[in-house]
């Protein structure tokens, strides 16, 4: 069956305006909501981090995209950045970034007095998970003169970030390092260690892969093992307006779901990225597990009810069992690594003989 070919037999829409809502979603790729577990908790995973910093960190900087020279750990220090090679004169003790994704990354690595601004998102509670970190900053927008008068060090643009602004920063002599935000956990670990090298934080960045590391083996191990007939086959979606929207290959949330053990049975279908799909095809994927990463506020739990109770999806295995969960949004679809805790809280749900009662931690800051 030809999924894009397929009609929609039933629309399910939130009472929400519908421009409002749409509008939200863009900034809900970057940032977005808590939902709470209800999980009893029992067994806790352990969230340290491992005290054994690696004797030499240029070994961990050699296969890093971006660095020049991994083995100077002098100032100055040379980057290729998005926006072409980048001096970094000293180690910046003010520090600036436009995107939510990279001031995940940012607190991960440095203490909180070294960050002198933050946007709106970064300091919304609903949207970020440094929320408490960044509380009380300076606001900064995407207006130039705004973030000069903070006198950065350095600022961390994100591949969002408009070439002009870019350009308008740089014209006044503004350090500027324009970097990726992967969605893959292997390029993750890229950008935390990319980041720590600009910062002057190599070691501690080596810290936090080490964290990730062996928080995602931890998860792994729960699943890998298993026959292939047990993993779970699940579906991520969302609805804005009148569109419904999945997760398919090289997406955010389809890591998720790779991470945690899940088959992601819109990238089985062929689907890549964030389409819009049908509910024909919603059907005809029969995922046995569906999860949202949609906020309460944005009509997230009214979709999920709307879904449940329509006669058209009773078929679907997810619907039929009742296992159509509400997922966090702010680890769901975070461009950081803190998609990791998403991983570990839908493994919970594909899992819960294994999972049921673990309480996964947050991660360690250094200026906690």
């Amino acid at each position: 069956m030809n999924i894009r070919s397929l009609n929609r037999v039933s629309r399910i829409r939130p009472k929400k305006n519908a421009l409002a809502i749409v509008a939200s979603l863009f900034a809900a790729m970057f940032v977005l909501a808590a939902c709470s577990s209800d999980a009893v908790v029992e067994q806790v995973v352990s969230t340290s981090i491992p005290a054994t910093a690696t004797p030499n960190p240029s070994d961990s900087l050699t296969n890093v995209e971006g660095i020049v020279d991994p083995t100077n750990l002098g100032w100055p220090r040379v980057v290729n950045g998005l926006n072409g090679t980048v001096t970094i004169p000293e180690k910046p003790e003010r520090i600036v970034t436009i995107s939510l994704g990279h001031d995940e990354v940012t607190y991960a690595l440095v203490p909180r007095d070294r960050v002198v601004a933050a946007n709106i998102y970064t300091q919304s509670p609903d949207q970020s998970n440094v929320a408490h970190l960044a509380a009380g900053l300076p606001e900064i927008t995407s207006e130039a003169e705004v973030i000069v008068a903070q006198s950065p060090d350095i600022v961390i643009a994100s591949p969002f970030t408009s070439l002009e602004l870019i350009a308008a920063l740089e014209s006044v002599g503004m350090v500027v390092l324009q970097t990726d935000l992967h969605n893959d956990s292997d390029g993750r670990r890229q950008d935390i260690m990319l980041l720590g090298y600009a910062y002057g934080e190599e070691e501690r960045a080596i810290e936090v892969v080490e964290e990730i590391n062996e928080r995602e083996a931890s998860l792994r191990s729960v699943w890998e093992s298993k026959p292939e007939g047990e993993r779970v086959r699940v579906l991520s979606a969302t609805l804005y307006g009148d569109s419904l929207y999945t997760a398919g290959a090289g997406s955010t949330e389809g890591e998720i779901i790779n991470i945690a053990g899940g088959i992601n049975v819109a990238a089985e279908a062929g689907l890549e990225n964030n389409p819009v799909i049908s509910y024909e095809s919603l059907i005809a994927m029969d995922p046995e597990v569906i999860f949202i990463p949609q906020p309460t506020e944005f009509g997230g739990e009214e979709f999920r009810d709307a879904m449940l109770a329509d006669p058209t999806l009773a078929s679907v295995a997810a619907i039929r069992d009742g296992r159509v969960f509400m997922a966090d949004p702010k680890y769901f679809t975070t461009l950081s690594f803190w998609n990791l805790r998403g991983a570990e809280e839908l493994a919970r749900d594909l899992w819960p003989e294994d999972l049921g009662d673990t309480a996964f931690g947050l991660f360690s800051f250094p200026s906690e």
